[in-house]
Order: C-alpha cells, then structure tokens, then sequence
C-alpha cells in the first residue's frame, strides 16, 4: 500500500509504452534501406563502409517510448476530534492511536488535515471559533501523517462543553483554512467528525450565556448541508457509548453521502480504527486526469493492475462499464479522463494495487 504513492494520487506517473513486457519497438510503415556500402567482405571491423539506412515511410513509431501523466483526483479528508471532558483519560488515548495509525496506513492515498473542537471549558471563550475563525490545526496535504501527529501531540482533552456545532461550522468560510486544501477546493473534500458527546454549546457560543444550551439535531443536519453546498462532505462517527445518536445521525444523513443507515459507531480505539480506515477506503477517488503531450492514437491505450507480488492484471477498456471491471475515457471528445470501472475501483480502494500500468500504440484489449 505505502508504494501507491507513485501511481495513486497527484503524483507523476511516467508510462514506458510498449506492446508486452519485453517486446521490441517496432516501426509504422515500410523501412526502404538505400546502401551504399562499396564492400562485399562481411567482417564487422572499422573499415570504410559507407551503409547508411533512411526509413522513408511517413508513419509513426508505434511500442516506442512515449511519456505522459496520469493524476489521480485529489481527496481531502479532515478528521475533526472532539476534547471535551468525556474525551479525557483513556478515550483521548485510545482515539490519538487510532487517527496515527490511519494517517500513516493512507497518507499515500489521501490528502489528510486534522483540526480539533474548540476548548469547552467554558463556551464564553470560544470567540476565536465561532466569532473571528481560525485555520485548523493541520492543512490538508499530501505525505501529511508526521504534521498531523505533531499537532495531535500539541492538543489534550480539555475538560468542559462539547460545542460540536462550533466545531463545524468553522468549516463553512474559506478564508480560514490556510492554503485551502480543506475547503472543498479539491474536487473530493470531506470532514470526518469524532464525537462522544451531545453538542452542549449554543450556535453563537460566543458568550457566556450560551452555556450548556445545546443545539439541536435539525440544526446541525442543517449545516451539514450547508457545509455539503459548499464543496465539503460530512461523515460522522459516534466515539463510545454516550455518542450522540439523533446528532450524528443527521449529520450523516445531510452530509452528502445520503447516508439513511446512520452514522459510523465506534465503541473503542480498534473500532474506530476500522470505522476510518473503512472510510478511508471507500472515498478514494477513481478518476484520473491524463496529460499527453504527443499526438498518439487513443484506440491503443491499455492499462495493468500490478499487486505488491509483481503480477500484472489487465483491465480492459469498457466504454459503459457493463462488465464492472474495465475503464473508459470520462469524456470520449478530450480524452483528458479515464475512470475505473467499480470493481477494478474497489481494488484500488482496498488497497490492492502497488502500481497502475499504462501502454501506448498497441492493439487495445477490451472487454469481450
């Protein structure tokens, strides 16, 4: 999974074009030899022989070396914690393992940020959140787990209120996130939210009247869809047993994904774990962007799977993605984006491809 990081995601992805693995590049076109070659001995040693080869046809060298990029569409996830009182203890410890772990597993794949709720020791102070926004704690970026875990490190349970809604909706300005790669700029962005407990803050939460006056379900799946208007898709996860359910809950149903199921319930470390790797996962992108700066006949593409054991799976060209594992141009007119079909998509997902192989200027495999 760590070598995906060379073919995956915004990364330059350099094809050697060939026809098999091995084969000689080999000429379009008739190859007409004038020789003028005086000699008639057939020794290979210096002597004055003037051969000389001109390929006259007009064709185009097909299996031959040809560079291009494929880029995988940018996924920015943040994973946005809660450090109430009720995070304290074991919990916060159990939770900090769990995003460390993920950050490093993915960071090849995803572009992660990390932020943390306001401090809830009392609401009042919470004016830097929910008055005058901040950044969050940690840009999104790609290779991000060592940032992310240092700021992780800076950050305890504080103790006090859980202002929830606060903590989302810093994400609704644009201005605040620093270089912006957490805001919906890319075209895949998600916030990720841990919490244990009911919002205790209300939506101002900027005196300190607000105090333990809570918000309620049908506001926060509100802004969750606000947030989803604005380029940011919202997932949840409940973090032990007093998570809150209704809460959750419409924010995993506003938030993009149409979750009716409900949200992602974590009742320890490893369940969170797997809760975030299984999101981690399921929002990897499947389109990539194709940057070909030679004139090259796109009827001869062909792409290969290469697991981590180097064996090379061919995944055939089809247009409407019928057979469920193949790929097809997004758009037959540019040519500028090919997709993988679902299943060949959830291999890439799963984790199970090291490398994604393309061939140039031989006969197209496609789906039978």
């Amino acid at each position: 999974m760590k070598h995906l990081l060379l073919v995956f995601l915004a990364t330059t992805l350099i094809f050697a074009v060939g026809c098999e693995p091995g084969s000689s590049p080999s000429p379009s076109g008739s190859d007409s030899d004038s020789d003028g070659d005086s000699d008639s001995d057939t020794d290979s040693d210096g002597d004055s022989d003037t051969d000389s080869d001109t390929d006259s046809d007009t064709g185009e060298a097909i299996c031959d070396e040809l560079d291009f990029q494929i880029e995988g569409i940018p996924v920015a996830m943040v994973i946005l914690l809660d450090r109430s009182g009720s995070m304290s203890g074991s919990k916060w410890t159990q939770a900090k393992a769990a995003i460390e772990n993920i950050v490093n597993s993915w960071e090849t794949q995803l572009e992660f940020g990390f932020d943390v709720f306001p401090d809830g020791s009392t609401c009042g102070g919470m004016t830097d959140r929910c008055g005058t926004l901040n950044p969050v704690a940690q840009d999104c970026a790609p290779l991000n787990a060592t940032n992310i875990i240092t700021s992780m490190n800076s950050y305890s349970a504080t103790g006090g209120w859980t202002p929830l809604y606060c903590a989302m909706a810093n994400f609704q300005d644009p201005t605040t996130y620093g270089a912006g790669q957490c805001v919906g700029t890319n075209i895949n962005s998600y916030i990720v939210v841990v919490s244990d407990g009911e919002d205790t803050c209300s939506t101002a939460c900027n005196t300190s009247s607000c105090e333990g006056s809570g918000v309620s379900a049908a506001q926060l799946g509100t802004l969750s869809a606000t947030l989803f208007t604005g380029g940011i898709t919202s997932i949840a996860i409940g973090f032990g047993t007093g998570a809150p359910v209704a809460q959750l809950q419409a924010i995993a149903e506003n938030g993009g994904l149409g979750v009716t199921d409900g949200y992602f319930s974590a009742t320890d470390g490893p369940a969170l774990q797997a809760a975030l790797n299984n999101i981690a996962s399921s929002v990897i992108s499947c389109v990539y962007d194709i940057t070909i700066t030679n004139e090259v006949d796109y009827d001869s593409v062909n792409f290969f799977f290469i697991d981590s054991s180097g064996i090379e799976t061919v995944v055939p060209y089809d247009e409407d993605c019928s057979s469920g594992f193949g790929w097809h141009w997004v758009d037959e007119s540019t040519h500028a984006q090919i997709e993988f079909c679902p299943d060949a998509c959830d291999l890439l997902q799963g984790g199970n491809v090291d490398e994604i192989k393309g061939e140039f200027g031989c006969p197209q495999i496609i789906v039978d």
